[in-house]
């Protein structure tokens, strides 16, 4: 009886492995996160601190297109391995520079550029490497569990940051940051996996407009990137921004924020335990209707409402992130072909990142010239119109969860140019 309540996907050795690769390397990047901010604090200001995190953002979205190209080219294992090692070095030498004392701002920039640039590698790698890892009947099972890992460990990452840092020395959580990355590369290597057929075009611009062809083509998906990119417009921003200023001034400061963002965690580890057994007939609608909280959130916060309130909204919005992404993930891996899944991936990837940074720039402008209030309602009502309005869209309600036993995306026709990836 115990060995049948353990979902079949963790009996698949090579996901168990991965799992235990991503849980390590998400915990490292946990404690980094607290660890790097208050790092470069010490040795500048704020200003410091806003350009390193850009510096890792930009690579992400130059190269997350061509990251897609080279996952849909060659062995995503490899790749990802790649990555990883990169990571790695990255940040060993950030965390040997502030060890020293020697760190200065530029020397730190373009480490983090080195960060940035492999995770618009690995982010597309590891949509496909999950489809190759995973049959129809656990694919489901597999999001769920990557995200209820990522869940819980972004509880805990920066938690335990924080511990190492009150101790004195963030450059010792950068460290255990860089040997978590050879630890994942080190399971990810491990990983057996069978040779594959994968298409191969001329040149890697080929590849990149077959990538594109591949994602119009299915206007599902154009149908749910853009919802994500205007998502990302104005969530992010309007909640980082403005959240903390209505906290301050109408909700009892500190204390209460932290609530709130607190409970969006725990939500979110609900929401992956529910999706690891929750089945849906049509997961892109679900996706969409379990993010309206989060417009409805914003609303909540312009009002704003009591603290309580916002506190279940928060756990709301967490619950819907986890279970939406697991459905949305693994509708995307069934109904792609396994040949173009990291190119769609990377579009998915760039949609979801592109309008972040102009959503911070805007925000706090548009604040100030039509206050807090409205600019939260603005946004909040923007959000729930992209969730619920592509429901609207026939070809988002007519995916289906696949079902065990149906027939895999065809191979290549004759005459296509395809290699066999051993």
């Amino acid at each position: 009886m115990r060995r049948a309540n353990v979902p079949a996907i963790l009996r698949e050795g090579n996901f168990a492995r991965y799992l235990v690769a991503s849980s390590v390397s998400t915990l490292g990047s946990g404690m980094s996160t607290v660890a790097l901010a208050f790092a470069v604090l010490g040795m500048g200001g704020v200003t410091d601190l806003g350009i390193i995190l850009l510096a890792r953002e930009i690579p992400l979205i130059l190269f997350v297109l061509l990251g897609g190209v080279f996952a849909d080219r060659m062995r995503r294992r490899t790749i990802l391995v790649s990555t990883d090692l990169v990571k790695a070095i990255a940040q060993g030498l950030t965390a040997l520079l502030f060890f020293s004392g020697s760190a200065d701002l530029l020397t730190v920039v373009i480490l983090q550029v080195m960060f940035g640039t492999a995770s618009a590698f690995s982010g597309p790698a590891t949509t496909g490497l999950v489809r190759e890892i995973s049959s129809d009947s656990t694919l489901q099972e597999a999001n769920a569990l990557l995200s209820l890992s990522r869940s819980i460990l972004y509880i805990v990452g920066p938690a335990v940051g924080a511990l190492i840092v009150a101790a004195g020395s963030p450059a010792l959580a950068l460290a255990v940051d860089a040997v978590s990355f050879l630890v994942s590369a080190l399971f990810t290597f491990s990983l057996r996996l069978p040779g594959v057929v994968r298409m191969v075009a001329a040149s890697l611009l080929d590849d990149l407009r077959g990538g594109w062809r591949e994602f119009v083509e299915r206007r599902w998906a154009v149908a749910m990137v853009l919802s994500f990119g205007l998502f990302q417009l104005t969530y992010f921003p309007a909640l980082n921004v403005l959240g903390p200023s209505v906290a301050q001034t109408e909700l009892g400061g500190p204390t209460s924020w932290g609530l709130i963002l607190a409970l969006e965690a725990v939500g979110a580890v609900i929401g992956g335990a529910v999706s690891l057994r929750l089945k849906v007939v049509r997961p892109l609608v679900a996706c969409q209707l379990f993010v309206v909280p989060s417009g409805l959130l914003l609303i909540g916060l312009a009002v704003p409402l009591p603290v309580a309130v916002l506190v279940v909204m928060s756990a709301a919005v967490g619950f819907g992130f986890a279970a939406g992404n697991t459905y949305w993930m693994t509708a995307l891996q069934q109904n792609v072909p396994e040949h173009a899944l990291s190119r769609i991936s990377s579009f998915d990837w760039l949609g979801s990142v592109a309008f972040n940074p102009v959503g911070y720039a805007l925000v706090g402008p548009l604040a100030l010239a039509i206050g807090t209030p409205e600019t939260l309602v603005a946004c909040g009502v923007m959000n729930v119109i992209a969730a619920v309005g592509v429901i609207f869209v026939p070809s988002v309600r007519r995916i289906r969860m696949v079902s065990p036993g149906a027939t895999p995306a065809p191979l290549p026709e004759a005459g296509t140019p395809y290699t066999e990836l051993g």
